[in-house]
């Protein structure tokens, strides 16, 4: 059986009426940036969870003093006190429309929804602020990642809670993308649950230790 050559293929195609058009070159301007910006977004997105995940690696196997006596440096401390205020500032949003943080995706769904059928300014305006803290949280936990947040714990669980959430509304907003964000969902909660575990045991240890420090009689 005989291949078609790529120009037969093209042909082919260019004799279907609804693609018989002039290009928009303003168009295809917009469709390389904003296609190029979505693909460096998934691509950071993607490097973010993998530091994440080597940063719960690197805990597995410090001891209890690398994370017990290690100062918060200027910069964590920062971007810490950052994400905490637009988080607060998200969640505040995210209530307008009466909802928790376990049904954040769902709602919003719904509101767009609602928005596409009666698109009200008022509605319309706290979706894209919504969407606005998002995009500015996910570059603070980037940046996050980038640190050895190892070190804290606590922060390194707070992102990755924050990236869960952040993981089910930013497959809300790009529909297309909708597979990705779902399987980083899935993958940050198989992470926070190994954290959360690693995190219980720590605990365990230093209680233990405590414990036994104070059973040690000092002699004099």
């Amino acid at each position: 059986m005989l291949k078609k050559n790529s120009n037969e293929h093209y042909n082919s195609f260019s004799k279907i009426p609804q693609l018989d058009y002039e290009p928009d070159s303003e168009f295809l301007e917009w469709y390389m940036v904003e296609g190029y910006e979505r693909i460096s977004e998934l691509s950071r997105c993607l490097r973010t969870f993998l530091n994440y995940r080597k940063n719960v690696i690197q805990l597995k196997f410090s001891t209890s003093s690398e994370t017990d006596n290690n100062l918060k440096n200027d910069s964590i401390l920062k971007r810490e006190g950052e994400l905490s205020s637009l988080y607060t500032q998200y969640t505040a949003l995210v209530k307008k429309i009466g909802v928790e943080n376990a049904a954040i995706a769902e709602n919003i769904q719904i509101l767009i929804e609602k928005v596409k059928i009666q698109p009200y300014k008022n509605e319309i305006t706290l979706l894209k602020e919504i969407k606005h803290i998002g995009r500015e949280m996910w570059k603070i936990i980037h940046i996050l990642s980038e640190f050895e947040v190892q070190l804290h714990p606590y922060i390194l669980q707070t992102s990755i809670k924050i990236a869960c959430v952040l993981s089910s509304v930013e497959g809300i907003f790009f529909s297309l993308f909708s597979n990705f964000y779902c399987e980083l969902k899935l993958c940050y909660l198989q992470l926070e649950k190994e954290l959360s575990e690693l995190l219980l045991l720590n605990k365990a240890e230093q209680f233990k230790k405590k414990k036994k420090m104070k059973g040690v009689r000092i002699l004099e």
